[in-house]
């Protein structure tokens, strides 16, 4: 075995270490590999090479495919469905995914009760248990944002970066756009009936989610607390099994304010006061959320969600209607010509309209018309 003499780093290979020492090394002491079409920076070729496939399209490189029938494979594939991507690694890491940890390797924390199929998740989880001073910290130049990952850094800097200057992700259904690919995928699920998504369920009580991370979450109100991490405040007796919980508990103890240097506004939270610099600023210096039914505008995204669960909640679930197949809602039918409609109220209308001229004439006996 090769080891690392800084850290706890072991391989089998040479390269491998070799590859790891350049962890240790300060950026002037080795060759940086910069990407042309972007920001990203690495100390190794080979990581500046896949990245670059990025940038390049499906048609231009080659795709690493798995493809299963129903039949033949049906805990990998249930439905048939095709995965297709660009780094052979990701296929290969994808398919652990659909094996029980009977069947592979498990790493295991040492210090918790964590475990994972994936080594490099284990080596992402350890820096939980480590003080900033013994790791690398990864710095934001904006603001006082700091962490140990660097794949966190890099989905922290998106919130510095305008809507313009990014890649947005789109819903083809509603007016959801996020800068975050997994929010998009997560988001996606809210157009996906039951039966037609992975459910993930509570094996204790009736709980399900369609979100592997919400089960995770929700299975710590069955455990004790001996037997899970606790998150402690060092100022107080709050204990939680959440650590986002001690993190908004807190901003009690906190005495730092956000204020607006325009109005008496302040706020222990960061995210609330930069909602709250929205209103001082005007409406074609940010991106506008304009809702495609009425006249409505609003500089929030969560205002024109609320705007249309409130006024326009009808139309919404009307409009879900004409993306779900006829088979997996009910059909309305005139019975006296062949006039077909999803929403109940559409045939409603429909029989007011044919009848109005005779209303005596109607099927179901004389129609009052108010």
């Amino acid at each position: 075995m090769y080891t690392c003499e800084i850290c706890h780093y072991k391989t089998k290979h040479k390269y491998s270490l070799k590859s790891h020492l350049l962890v240790h090394k300060e950026n002037p002491e080795v060759e940086i590999y910069e990407c042309e079409r972007c920001h990203f920076k690495t100390k190794h070729k080979g990581a500046l090479k896949s990245h670059i496939l990025v940038h390049r399209d499906t048609s231009e490189v080659e795709m690493y495919m798995l493809f299963a029938i129903a039949e033949t494979m049906p805990k990998i594939f249930p439905f048939g469905k095709l995965l297709r991507t660009k780094l052979k690694g990701n296929l290969k890491r994808h398919l652990l995914v659909h094996r029980e940890s009977t069947e592979v390797e498990v790493y295991t924390c040492e210090t918790c009760h964590f475990k994972t199929k994936y080594k490099s998740s284990l080596k992402s989880h350890l820096l939980i248990h480590s003080q900033s001073s013994e790791v690398e910290m990864y710095t934001c130049e904006t603001c006082h944002f700091k962490t140990k990952h660097k794949t966190n850094l890099k989905s922290h800097l998106l919130i510095h970066s305008q809507s313009s200057e990014v890649e947005m992700y789109t819903c083809k259904t509603c007016h959801f756009k996020t800068k975050y690919k997994n929010s998009l995928k997560c988001h996606l699920l809210v157009h996906s009936q039951s039966s037609e998504v992975e459910m993930y369920e509570c094996k204790t009580c009736h709980f399900k989610t369609k979100h592997k991370g919400n089960l995770k979450i929700h299975r710590l109100v069955h455990r004790e607390n001996s037997e899970v991490e606790m998150y402690t405040c060092e100022n107080c007796y709050f204990k939680t099994k959440r650590k986002g919980n001690l993190k908004e508990h807190l901003l009690v103890h906190n005495s730092k304010m956000y204020t607006c240097e325009t109005c008496s506004f302040k706020t222990k939270r960061k995210r609330d006061f930069r909602t709250h610099l929205l209103v001082h600023r005007e409406n074609s210096e940010v991106e506008m959320y304009t809702c495609e039914t009425c006249h409505y505008r609003t500089k929030r995204q969560w205002d024109l969600k609320k705007h249309l669960l409130t006024k326009h909640r009808k139309s919404i679930k009307h409009h879900l209607l004409v993306h779900r197949g006829n088979s997996k809602v009910g059909i309305y039918t005139c019975e006296t010509c062949q006039h077909e409609t999803k929403p109940k109220g559409n045939l409603k209308r429909h029989l007011l309209t044919k009848y109005r001229q005779n209303p005596n004439r109607h099927p179901f006996g004389p129609l009052r018309i108010f």
